[in-house]
């Protein structure tokens, strides 16, 4: 992967998308049963809450430890930083 790598039509969950940008979802960022505090309780608990979303994926800035398709990271939706995308999906045609 690289600048202006074009992944096709790949697979959801694909593994060679992730690490370029985080990936915006629609859900608040909040706790979830079993939710254990990563790398430290400070760096998400007190940020729990309907103003922020959930980022996910990790971006080419990430450490590698938190460039990974469960680790959540979170932002305000109204932000508009560089390091955070999108992930357009469709339907597969029948």
């Amino acid at each position: 992967m690289g600048e202006g790598s074009d992944l096709g039509a790949g697979r959801a969950g694909d593994p060679r998308a992730r690490g370029l940008v985080w990936e915006w979802t629609s859900s608040p960022f909040t706790g979830y049963p079993g939710f254990a505090a990563h790398p430290y309780r400070e760096y998400s608990e007190v940020f729990f809450g309907d103003d922020y979303r959930v980022l996910r994926g990790g971006s080419w800035a990430a450490d590698p430890r938190v460039a990974t398709a469960t680790f959540r990271n979170w932002d305000l939706p109204a932000r508009r930083q560089i390091f955070a995308g999108v992930r357009l999906a469709r339907d597969e045609r029948k």
